[in-house]
């Protein structure tokens, strides 16, 4: 009976997730200007996705590292593909990697990860929309790109949510985010309206 005791601590010991590291704040920043830096970059390119004659200024809130969280990957059980309605009425499909947890304004939240069936690099997907949507942030909501991170902990910095090309044009086609990606709280941080 004893030694059945002991394998249950240790089984249960294996399975509790290791707390999630803590965030460097000072590199996330650094991160986020570089990050603001590239776009900014981008949409004074050639390949800018503004129209042509279209003001290249890309708005952003300022950087708030209360919107930076430490946030755990939980895999999805079934790898199902999902598809998304996109702004021009085509269809995206997307695998599902599972629902990042993490902790904004006091309380546990969740948001859904996906990666794109296309073949491209994988990187996780988080469409989501929150409080801001519609009124400061774009209407049809924001992204996050983020690598993949074999731990499962993620650095989740909302300062880099970025605003859909079909913003600032049209001809894009954009995935909407599903609805279970709602946020309640406002996410004052990252790409804004311009």
């Amino acid at each position: 009976m004893t030694r059945l005791l002991v394998l249950a601590a240790v089984l249960v010991g294996c399975s509790s997730e290791p707390p999630a590291p803590t965030l460097d704040h000072a590199a996330l920043r650094a991160g986020w200007e570089q990050w603001a830096a590239s776009r900014d970059s981008l949409f004074r390119s050639p390949d800018s996705p503004f129209l042509p004659g279209a003001d290249t200024e890309v708005a952003y809130f300022d950087y708030d590292s209360t919107f930076a969280v430490p946030a755990v990957l939980v895999p999805s059980l079934s790898q199902d593909t999902v598809t998304f309605p996109t702004t021009t009425g085509e269809l995206q499909r997307y695998a599902q990697s599972g629902h990042l947890v993490f902790e904004v304004g006091g309380v546990e939240r969740r948001l859904e990860a996906f990666q794109s069936v296309s073949g491209a690099r994988p990187r996780l997907f988080v469409p989501f929309r929150d409080a801001t949507t519609g009124t400061e942030t774009y209407g049809g909501g924001r992204y996050m790109d983020l690598g993949v991170e074999p731990s499962g902990h993620y650095a989740l910095d909302f300062n880099q949510a970025y605003n859909p090309y079909c913003v600032y044009n049209p001809t894009y086609s954009c995935p909407l985010p599903p609805a279970e990606n709602t946020l309640e709280v406002a996410i004052s941080a990252g790409e804004r309206m311009p």
